[in-house]
């Protein structure tokens, strides 16, 4: 190689040393990317997780509060209590807390007739990123210083115009003398007389209830409320149930009528699916029933009489013209020669399965 073409070779070189030296000084100064900085977290802190009220007794219902903190940087934002069956939330303020910022969860757990020890639990839930749900615990130790015996009084079935009379007992059993000031029936179906206990040092009593069947048929469900001297919540509820029966009886009371997909449904079953029957029948021997003027409130659910026993059984057959492509409600009804029951409905709910 000649000296000329050394000199032309060092002087590419030369140049080209250069130009990367310029392209990575291009490159040192361009502005670094910004980093992304991530929000500050917010903190959730609970005064405390567990709430005992101890051992109470006379109440329906307790209540009280949780307190709770924002101990964090980020704002806090509350989700939606969840409590378990019993206990309610009455509120949460606020529901989003700035930095050490602090909140109240105030709830109620109803007594009614529990006794023992009690539990019920909270779920809060939050967008604190270490804890986003935390379990609260209530509980109570709950002592029945009145007993009722039977708690639950069945009565059977009742025709109107009948009384029955039932007897609960009721006893204190703190060593105290029992003291029934009041006694507070759900309706006027029932009337309640109090009388002492011989030999019970007044510590029972007893409460005789008359039960008198009026109105329309139907379940009875009612109740006595008993009040004692010196406390003005009902410490113990007496429970009545039975049925008040009519002139007439009707079998099932309400139709509920699921209709399945024809095409799942065998052959031999599709008429049962689109068919059904209502026994009706005379509750007294010595009434001649008669039922007339039998309808329905769905178009295209035809109805029809059956006499089993002329005056005394019938069956309502109902019968659609096909099956039914929608769910829909209505009614059967037909009048009667009673006096109770001049006109008797049957509730119908059709329910397509899809």
């Amino acid at each position: 190689m000649n000296t000329t073409m050394k000199r032309i070779l060092l002087a590419v070189t030369v140049g080209a040393m250069a130009t990367m030296g310029i392209a990575r000084a291009d490159d040192t100064n361009k502005p670094a990317a910004a980093a992304t900085t991530p929000a500050p977290p917010p903190k959730i802190q609970f005064d405390k997780t567990v709430y005992d009220f101890g051992a109470t007794s006379f109440v329906d219902s307790v209540t009280g509060t949780f307190t709770f903190q924002n101990t964090g940087t980020g704002d806090l934002k509350m989700g939606k209590p969840q409590p378990s069956c019993g206990c309610t939330v009455a509120s949460v303020k606020p529901d989003v807390l700035k930095q050490g910022e602090k909140g109240e969860l105030v709830f109620k757990v109803n007594i009614g007739a529990a006794h023992g020890q009690i539990e019920k639990h909270i779920t809060v839930t939050s967008n604190d990123p270490q804890t986003p749900s935390i379990s609260l615990s209530i509980k109570a130790n709950v002592k029945q210083v009145v007993e009722v015996s039977p708690a639950q009084v069945p009565v059977g079935g009742i025709r109107p115009g009948m009384t029955t009379n039932v007897t609960v007992t009721v006893r204190r059993t703190d060593g105290q003398k029992l003291v029934i000031n009041n006694t507070q029936p759900s309706s006027k179906q029932l009337q309640v007389r109090v009388e002492p206990v011989d030999g019970s040092n007044e510590q029972s009593a007893k409460l005789s209830i008359t039960v008198t069947a009026e109105g329309r048929p139907r379940m009875l469900n009612d109740n006595v409320k008993v009040f004692i001297e010196g406390v003005t919540q009902p410490v113990a509820t007496v429970m009545i149930v039975g049925q008040l029966l009519g002139d007439v009886s009707v079998s099932p009371e309400q139709l509920y009528w699921p209709i399945t997909d024809p095409s799942k449904v065998p052959p031999a079953n599709a008429e049962a699916q689109i068919t059904r029957r209502v026994a009706v029948a005379s509750t007294r021997p010595e009434q001649v029933l008669e039922v007339k003027n039998l309808s329905s409130s769905l178009k295209d659910l035809s109805v029809e009489l059956v006499t089993v026993q002329t005056g005394k059984t019938y069956s309502v057959v109902a019968k659609f013209a096909e099956t039914p492509k929608e769910s829909e409600r209505g009614t059967i009804s037909f009048e009667t020669n009673t006096s109770t029951q001049p006109k008797v409905t049957i509730p119908v709910t059709v329910t397509v399965l899809k």
